[in-house]
């Protein structure tokens, strides 16, 4: 059998792409996870501080039925039940990003789509993580305010 250099260098260039792929899906599925499992613990934090903002809600519509004009109040109010939301929304988008996630699919996808869609998975879960820690702090800032 006569050896092909030609034909033994597209070879190998073929397997090293392949194996660069790999390492691109194993490093962007790697990181996609660090992202998550980084925020997910907060996940306590937020659902504590979103029960704090239930009752500090209840305790000021309560003092808004003694005092339904008194400004301050008003806007404690508006703010708490903004920040709420803000939690509310980032618990939404954390539990939403977890269902729809599905590392398994993703590795019988050909390598190119793989890459493109952990890509777009590690964007989400930037966001997601973006939103919790802000909105955790925001409410934490708020609540030290008061």
């Amino acid at each position: 059998m006569k050896f092909n250099p030609l034909l033994f260098s597209g070879v190998l260039m073929v397997a090293a792409c392949q194996n660069g792929e790999q390492v691109q899906i194993n490093t962007l599925e790697k990181e996609v996870m660090m992202i998550h499992d980084a925020v997910m613990p907060k996940m306590g934090e937020l659902v504590a501080l979103e029960n704090t903002l239930r009752k500090h809600i209840s305790q000021t519509d309560s003092l808004l039925k003694i005092k339904p004009n008194d400004s301050t109040l008003q806007q404690a109010l508006e703010q708490y039940r903004f920040l709420a939301s803000q939690l509310q929304e980032a618990d939404r988008s954390m539990m939403e990003w977890m269902h729809d996630y599905n590392g398994d699919s993703l590795k019988k996808l050909p390598p190119s789509q793989a890459i493109q869609a952990l890509t777009q998975e590690k964007i989400k879960i930037e966001q997601v993580s973006d939103d919790m820690l802000k909105s955790i702090e925001d409410t934490q800032n708020f609540l030290k305010q008061q």
